[in-house]
């Protein structure tokens, strides 16, 4: 049986914006399950047939949006609307999985959106320069250990900025929160206040 529209809320935005954060507060705080699409993305992309050592060489020698073109093949449109049908509650989506760069993607997307009415696009800020400035810091130090990233940050920021400044986000997102300044408890308290849930009695805030 398929979820009506307004069981889940899903999160969506550039890296490093909260999403995670955000998404775990309102699990705690509610009735609601948590469902990160960066984890559950991996048992598609393996059993699509995914090599992770040839993903790796993909990072390491063209950088991050070459392997985002790469990965797409093994996890697109398809493998998100199962997820977003089959699992009730909290979705946060990566934030390549909302992003648009060929028209064929950008319809299917559409097409499977409007369906969601709790769709909430997260950015630091109203201001473009804000959200790159905050969020390419918090890049920069979620990185600076990683062997594998640290080498290859720049294209992280590069690719970030293009999920900032995307169109497309804004156009499917409901809502749009932003986060500066305000704590955790109190974006979780908005996010479920503007969620609309006829079909999901469950969902009961406990702040």
């Amino acid at each position: 049986m398929k979820t009506k529209s307004n069981d889940n809320i899903i999160l969506i935005g550039p890296l490093a914006t909260g999403k995670s954060s955000i998404a775990e507060k309102l699990s705690e705080t509610t009735n609601l399950f948590n469902y990160p699409i960066d984890k559950l993305k991996w048992y598609y992309r393996f059993k699509n047939g995914y090599d992770l050592h040839m993903s790796t060489k993909i990072l390491k020698s063209q950088g991050f949006e070459a392997l985002l073109n790469h990965v797409e093949q093994y996890f697109g449109p398809n493998e998100l609307r199962k997820i977003l049908y089959d699992f009730h509650g909290i979705i946060d989506l990566g934030a390549s999985d909302s992003y648009c760069n060929d028209l064929r993607k950008r319809r299917k997307l559409e097409s499977l959106f409007q369906n969601f009415q709790n769709v909430f696009l997260i950015l630091p800020s109203q201001c473009e320069q804000i959200c790159a400035k905050v969020l390419n810091e918090r890049l920069v130090k979620r990185y600076e250990n990683d062997e594998l990233k640290a080498p290859v940050i720049d294209s992280y920021i590069k690719m970030n900025e293009k999920f900032i400044n995307s169109e497309f986000n804004r156009k499917i997102a409901k809502h749009t929160i932003y986060t500066e300044g305000r704590s955790i408890e109190s974006l979780a308290k908005e996010i479920f206040r503007k969620s609309q849930f006829k079909n999901y009695e469950r969902a009961v805030f406990n702040i």
